[in-house]
């Protein structure tokens, strides 16, 4: 069975994405934002996704069954008063235009419900037989949490809490408050390790601990029924105005002389509200571990799954991993709306009696380019190349020298990690060394964390973890020797969001890691996201090349060439 899942509404929505599954295989993933170089691809649909993952698997739509989306919206339309206007037939040509995908026939449109995405998502993908499974985000038709149990490869949901409820939208309004903007849950997460913790009920946000009566501010409590994410995001606002320390932090649109265009700077440095921060990662965390605590009661398992766009704080999950009613945790990497695209598909496939496989350890489902491919255009760029006869020596000679290299290989991974396949990579020793790809490569604060990757047989040297973490979705801390030793992957708190890299699933990156081991000592490396500030990660070899002419980058290792600044 054949199944294209989608994620992406035209007008509606954020994280477009596609992906082909076969049989419950995963065969190809990818997001909008790659190929139109728009982050997050809001309200756009996944027509270059899809048309990836059709050609990388050599097959037109003809050959699909059916076309799975991550979201139910007749209900959506529905629940909104409002009729319905689209039959099969005009719904896949909103989201496939023919003129782009062209077919003899439609296949099956199926809607699967949001958040039953966002489960099938990590469930189907985890290997276990039996789980519990959280989903939290912003919200998915009716709900902004949902508590499920997965069994003999169905998925059941036990409870669910309103959009007023929405972890996602709290969290995304204390960015907001203090200075971040929307959809900035990453930097939020950063900044709280710097603060001190406050009231985490921020006045009035509790719950019982039978989780039978939500405790909201006033003016959210009265309307539990709203499902607009502007209405819920403004009632937190007003709400953190009249019980936070420091006034709103408000953006204001001004002229960057060094980007040569308009962007929304805030009154105040948003450091300054590092407490706000910290106290509102705190609530998540008490909160978040609190519907643990009632999944687990109404399952009785002790393997969690979790999911949804809050399923990202990797300080969060770090959480999660020493929960004591516990044993396993598996966190999605794919946590937010990119993954619907995947879960909707593995649950038609699942329906149908094709169970999913136990996900790998790497994301790299992307487009791919041959050597002959990228030689063509680094050539017609006009730039000085050469092929070395041993890439990864060449690499950990430029990084052990300082220098910050490009590393564009292989097929491109999925979600909003860069693990190995498109990265910037430079020695993690000195803090200076933070402090240029915070400022002057990547533009953005100083106080953003940066990540290390390293081998998996050497983590438990660095690491204080007894779990492989090949996803970059999970804060551990370091230890001692390490923090004094990788300065610039040491965040404030102590802890690292680590990749572990296995040679079996990855063997050019971990090779790369042994070598730059064999000048070092250690065989890791600073691994950031290879992209300018508020752009997706690179996805050709164009995309690569401007980007290694635009940041200022020493060198970049394309494919088996390397490139590097006289």
């Amino acid at each position: 069975m054949r199944v294209l899942g989608l994620n992406g509404w035209p007008g509606r929505g954020h994280d477009a994405s596609a992906c082909l599954v076969e049989d419950g295989r995963l065969i190809a993933l990818a997001e909008e934002e790659r190929f139109t170089r728009r982050k997050h691809a809001y309200g756009a649909a996944p027509v270059h996704a899809a048309a990836f993952c059709l050609d990388r698997a050599g097959i037109t739509l003809d050959d699909v069954d059916a076309v799975a989306f991550g979201w139910d919206v007749p209900l959506l339309y529905r629940d909104r008063g409002i009729p319905y206007p689209f039959t099969d037939r005009t719904a896949l040509e909103l989201l496939l235009p023919a003129r782009e995908l062209p077919r003899r026939r439609d296949p099956q449109l199926v809607f699967v419900p949001h958040h039953v995405a966002h489960a099938a998502s990590v469930f189907h993908l985890s290997g276990d037989k039996r789980a519990a499974i959280l989903v939290v985000d912003g919200q998915g038709e009716r709900e902004s949490t949902s508590l499920a149990v997965g069994e003999r490869g169905k998925i059941s949901v036990i409870d669910s809490f309103p959009p007023a409820w929405s972890l996602g939208y709290f969290y995304d309004a204390v960015g907001r408050y203090i200075g971040l903007g929307p959809d900035q849950a990453g930097k939020t997460m950063g900044l709280a390790a710097y603060g001190r913790t406050g009231d985490a009920s921020f006045g009035s946000f509790a719950m019982e601990s039978d989780f039978a009566v939500a405790h909201l501010p006033a003016d959210l409590m009265s309307r539990r029924n709203i499902d607009d994410s502007e209405e819920v995001i403004d009632g937190w606002l007003a709400h953190l105005e009249r019980t936070c320390p420091l006034p709103p932090n408000t953006l204001r649109r001004r002229w960057d002389s060094r980007t040569a265009r308009f962007s929304s700077v805030p009154d105040r440095d948003p450091f300054d509200y590092a407490d706000i921060a910290a106290t509102a990662q705190a609530a998540i965390e008490h909160l978040v571990s609190g519907f643990v605590d009632s999944v687990v009661r109404l399952t009785g398992e002790e393997t969690l799954h979790v999911a949804g766009g809050v399923a990202l704080n990797a300080t969060l999950n770090g959480r999660l991993l020493h929960h004591p009613a516990l044993r396993r945790v598996f966190v999605q990497p794919l946590a937010g709306d990119a993954g619907v695209a995947l879960g909707a598909a593995l649950h038609l496939c699942a329906e149908a009696g094709h169970p999913g496989a136990p996900m790998g350890a790497h994301l790299a489902w992307g487009p791919e380019f041959s050597p002959g491919a990228v030689r063509d255009v680094v050539t017609a760029s006009g730039l000085r190349f050469d092929e070395p006869g041993d890439l990864p020596s060449a690499v950990a000679d430029l990084i052990a020298d300082g220098r910050t290299v490009g590393w564009f290989q292989g097929r491109a991974e999925a979600g909003p990690r860069a693990l190995g396949q498109r990265s910037i990579l430079a020695d993690p020793g000195a803090r200076e060394t933070r402090d240029r790809l915070n400022l002057r490569i990547k533009r953005r604060e100083w106080w953003r964390p940066l990540a290390p990757s390293v081998t998996s047989e050497e983590a438990p040297e660095h690491l204080e973890t007894p779990v492989p973490l090949p996803y970059m979705v999970t804060t551990v801390p370091l230890r001692p020797e390490a923090r004094a030793r990788f300065e610039a992957v040491d965040h404030v708190d102590g802890t690292t969001r680590a990749q572990t890299v296995e040679a079996a699933e990855q063997p050019l990156y971990h090779e790369l890691l042994r070598r730059v081991g064999e000048r070092s000592g250690a065989s890791l490396l600073l691994n950031t996201s290879f992209n300018g500030n508020e752009e997706p990660l690179v996805n050709s070899p164009a995309d690569a090349l401007s980007a290694y002419a635009r940041l200022g980058l020493d060198a970049l290792a394309i494919g088996p060439f390397l490139l590097r600044k006289r």
